[in-house]
């Protein structure tokens, strides 16, 4: 049985997820690459935290593994968890066996200190098994892509698409609005479900002229267009039931943004990964878009895993952040900490390259150097090649995370000299 503590960065707020270890490798000819090489962090309930680094680092590697989405092979986990707890909800028909009570309150609904008042055990995500994490995700966990043109259907209209979440996830909810239950309710969902797909046959085209499903279907309809159009009017689309029979081309990109925001937040999922939502937009746009994820995160009490190598947008918007480097974590605490005062090397060399208004500087800072090959990775600490002040541990020993501060973790011999002839071990995984 495995559990999340109150995470060490953030000990106001219970943790929802925590990663432990995670490691993705990804076959090549050369060898495997280390892509995630033993990443650490949690994420509290009802936080925004940022997961920043530059192109290559893990981060988008990191977020997907949440879902399942690493496509394997090429890929391989190779150690490692990503624990997860589910919120209670009163409905609970997509939950499958796997959603185990809490061993200590079995499920009552009472302040728990196991599991938060959650009712439930902990899952790790690394391990369930398929029809569980299909209930996961879209419910519990969703994501926001980073392109909406490649993760819309283009021969499907925004209507169809969001249909096929709500009746995928949300259909006793779809009944209770209509009061339809037992068997006819049941063909009447299934005959909308397959429509949304488009996959209806000759048994639907019969079943939609016996008066009692017929009266169920119209109703079903009706009641999924209002959900749809409550989901999109959430995102401050002005004209939501123009929207829902439109394509994804007829739309603009902060357009298409905004409907994935909409299918993201549509049955209130207790996680969201958002995962660069802004990098195929105008930078007009980006902040309007930015601004109404915080808003609907704060709105709904959901938390958001926010992956992004715009550190500006990071700072308006998070609560804490994550800095990764060639695959590991490099610093973790809340933003104003990180921000002001940065403990590790790469950090502030990203915060010295960001421009400031009212600086006349003629060039900005840059680190020097390269990142480090990925398929055999030099022992030590990652980026020791490029900092300015490497010491002679920093090639031999890997600084492994630890807390600074109550709110600021980092890794690094600067802020955390090792012991004399320290070598360094990786941590093991305990059960409880």
């Amino acid at each position: 049985m495995t559990s999340i503590e109150t995470p060490t960065e953030n000990p106001t707020r219970p943790a929802i997820a925590r990663v432990q270890g995670l490691k993705v490798h990804f076959a090549s000819k050369k060898g495997p690459v280390h892509a995630v090489d033993g990443v650490d962090f949690d994420i509290a309930d009802g936080e925004m935290l940022g997961l920043v680094g530059e192109t290559g680092c893990g981060k988008s590697v990191t977020g997907r593994a949440f879902l399942g989405l690493i496509p394997q092979p090429p890929a391989r986990i190779a150690g490692g968890r990503i624990l997860f707890r589910p919120r209670r909800r009163e409905d609970t028909s997509e939950d499958t066996p796997e959603f185990r009570p809490c061993p200590t309150c079995k499920g009552a609904d009472i302040v728990c200190a196991t599991c938060n008042g959650s009712g439930y055990d902990t899952l790790d995500l690394l391990a369930v098994k398929p029809r569980t994490m299909r209930a996961i995700r879209g419910r519990r966990i969703a994501m926001i892509f980073q392109d909406p043109g490649k993760a819309l259907n283009p021969i499907l209209t925004i209507g169809d698409q969001l249909a096929e979440v709500f009746l995928q996830h949300a259909s006793a909810d779809l009944l209770a609005d209509i009061g339809g239950t037992g068997d006819m309710g049941g063909l009447a969902a299934g005959a909308v479900g397959r429509a949304a797909r488009q996959e209806s046959g000759r048994l639907d085209g019969i079943l939609s002229r016996v008066p009692p499903v017929r009266g169920h279907l119209r109703r079903l309809r009706a009641a999924l267009e209002d959900r749809i159009a409550a989901a999109l009017a959430e995102t401050q689309i002005s004209n939501p039931r123009r929207v829902i029979r439109s394509y994804p081309h007829e739309l603009s990109g902060g357009m298409r943004q905004r409907v994935m925001i909409a299918q993201a937040l549509a049955c209130d999922p207790d996680l969201i990964i958002a995962d660069e939502p802004t990098t195929a937009l105008d930078v007009t746009i980006q902040a309007k878009i930015m601004e109404l994820i915080k808003m609907l995160q704060e709105k709904r009490k959901t938390s958001v895993l926010y992956i992004s190598h715009d550190l500006s947008l990071v700072r308006r918007t998070c609560d804490r952040v994550v800095v990764m480097y060639a695959g590991r974590v490099a610093e973790v605490g809340g933003v104003r900490e990180v921000f002001a005062a940065p403990r590790h090397p790469y950090t502030r060399g990203l915060l010295d390259a960001i421009p400031r208004s009212g600086e006349t500087r003629g060039v900005l800072a840059s680190i020097p150097g390269t990142v480090p090959e990925l398929v055999s990775p030099p022992p030590g600490c990652r980026f020791a090649d490029r900092c300015v002040h490497v010491m002679p541990e920093c090639t031999r020993v890997n600084p492994t995370l630890q807390p600074l501060t109550p709110d600021q973790s980092v890794s690094c011999f600067l802020a955390h000299p090792p012991a004399p002839g320290a070598a360094h071990k990786e941590p093991e995984l305990q059960e409880t």
